[in-house]
């Protein structure tokens, strides 16, 4: 009776254990920042490509934004829309309109 139980135990500890590290390889390089803006909207980024490129989730599906040159701080535009990330701010534009407010950092 004692052998079934143990045997159990290690059955459903596999399975835990498959289920972390299947959740642990979904998750790698996907490291992602959260910014809560003014508006009430949360946008959400991710690094691509060394800082070269940044995906940003706005909530109605990702945009994939290169880097462009910038004075200060981290600024990837498409020439339409532009997203500037200043210390623990970021600056959304578009058409020269600052839709969602100041958005900062979710520490």
């Amino acid at each position: 009776m004692w052998v079934k139980r143990l045997k159990q135990r290690q059955g459903f500890r596999a399975v835990v254990c498959i289920l972390l590290l299947a959740a642990l390889f979904m998750t790698a390089g996907c490291s992602g920042t959260t910014y809560f803006c003014d508006n009430g909207k949360i946008i959400k980024t991710r690094d691509q490509m060394s800082g070269q490129k940044v995906v940003i989730d706005v909530g109605d599906g990702d945009i994939i934004l290169p880097r462009v040159q910038a004075a200060e701080g981290s600024k990837f535009s498409d020439g339409t829309r532009t997203f500037w990330f200043k210390g623990d701010e970021l600056i959304v534009e578009s058409a020269g309109k600052t839709p969602y407010g100041r958005c900062t950092l979710f520490r």
